[in-house]
């Protein structure tokens, strides 16, 4: 996930080893951009040149978590996902930071992992995060002495990690409806600490459910968050979703700001970033069933533009759709300086078993022209709040279609190390 402008707290951290281990086949096309993309599905991190979208590396859950995982998505008895990740680059060592999913047959929850691991092979584990330790005071509504095996006293389902300037991990908990900020496991353990914690506990955080990002922003010199929310807690509303800004300056007392849009909801929303643009700062966000309004059964992702204008509510501006057949289920959408394009991350289907007839992909697009729109931006059975434009698509960047993609990144020449610019090599096969 790309989440730096000026305005917002992103970090980038650590990085590469000089000698190449590679368990698996060799690429030797030394790159000067990559495109970084995780599949769900397949439990990877996918590396591929920049230019051309050829494969050239990729980090595996089952090289990394050989005895949760099994590379075969079909495999349900070890079904490892893959979820949001970041490159940390340094003079030394690329490392990757990211969050998966190593389902436990035996819980009744899909148990989390994060993890920031070396970027060769085989992929050296730097630490993993697999418990968390929760001060009883922060423990609202749950015991994690009486029942420490409780979805509440671990992580759930986590789809995104990412790691502040001071070090701590800033975490979307996304199952169990909550933003975590850890401290780094210590002393070879596999327990954090949580430090702070913002749930749907808190008196203003309203019926919103499932975060699925969170962006560290600064606003009038204050520290913010900026959450996307997939649904909602009415019966019914799992895919009614929203973006919600919070004042993080006292973190041990939040505060809401807004909720976007103003009225009504957005139709299972992902990854709301702010962007600086040639149209100025935009709320970018993945409107993964904005055009499912249609009469036919497609379901049809776009993508969501609105001013963003600080702590005053955002302007909707469009949808954007592409052409038939339009786009899948979108996940994330960033806008690549250095291309001067939007980078969309789509899905195609939203879940691997569904078989909705499209195919994962990363393609960029041009910025369209954006005007400020009389209607709410809020999603329907009829699209009559939304107003659609068209994108228009420029090229793919893997030259291959993905399984489920979820977040996707370019790496410039200066944040990559010639190891992982020159490919890691597939990983192992079971």
């Amino acid at each position: 996930m790309n989440r730096m402008l000026t305005m917002l707290t992103m970090l980038m951290g650590v990085g590469c080893n000089a000698k190449q281990a590679d368990t698996g086949n060799e690429a030797r096309v030394v790159s000067k951009t990559l495109v970084m993309a995780s599949e769900t599905s397949s439990g990877r991190i996918l590396i591929a040149d920049g230019a051309r979208g050829v494969l050239t590396g990729e980090l595996c859950l089952n090289e990394i978590f050989p005895e949760s995982c099994s590379r075969a998505a079909s495999d349900l008895a070890r079904p490892c996902l893959m979820f949001g990740f970041e490159l940390h680059h340094g003079d030394e060592t690329d490392s990757v930071l990211f969050t998966a999913t190593l389902r436990d047959p035996d819980l009744p929850y899909a148990p989390s992992a994060i993890a920031l691991v070396n970027a060769t092979h085989p992929s050296t584990i730097q630490w993993t995060i697999r418990s968390l330790t929760i001060p009883p005071e922060m423990q609202q509504g749950f015991d994690c002495v009486s029942q420490p095996e409780s979805a509440l006293c671990n992580l759930y389902g986590a789809h995104t990690v990412s790691m502040q300037e001071d070090g701590t991990l800033l975490v979307t908990d996304t199952s169990n409806s909550r933003i975590l900020w850890l401290d780094q496991p210590e002393n070879g353990t596999d327990t954090a600490h949580v430090k702070h914690i913002l749930s749907s506990e808190h008196p203003e955080w309203g019926s919103e459910r499932f975060p699925n990002m969170v962006q560290p922003i600064s606003v009038d010199g204050a520290e913010h968050l900026l959450i996307t929310h997939k649904g909602n807690s009415e019966p019914g509303t799992s895919n009614k979703g929203s973006i919600v800004l919070w004042n993080v300056h006292d973190r041990s007392n939040p505060r809401r700001v807004w909720s976007y849009p103003d009225t009504g909801h957005l139709a299972a929303v992902h990854s709301g970033q702010v962007f600086e643009t040639p149209q100025g700062s935009l709320l970018l966000y993945a409107h993964s069933l904005g055009a499912a309004h249609d009469e036919s059964d497609d379901r049809e992702g776009t993508v969501g533009f609105a001013s963003f204008n600080g702590v005053t509510k955002p302007t909707y501006l469009a949808d954007g759709r592409l052409p038939d057949p339009g786009l899948g289920f979108t996940r994330e959408v960033e806008w690549v300086e250095e291309w001067q394009r939007l980078m969309i991350t789509d899905s195609g289907c939203e879940h691997a078993q569904d078989d909705c007839g499209r195919q994962g992909r990363v393609l960029l697009t041009e910025l369209p022209e954006l005007s400020a729109s009389t209607l709410s931006g809020s999603a329907d059975s009829s699209g009559a709040h939304q107003t659609y434009i068209d994108l228009k698509w420029t090229r793919s960047a893997f030259d291959a279609a993905l399984k489920i993609p979820f977040d996707a990144d370019r790496v410039g020449i200066n944040s990559a190390g010639l190891v992982l610019r020159s490919g890691i090599g597939s990983c192992s096969k079971p």
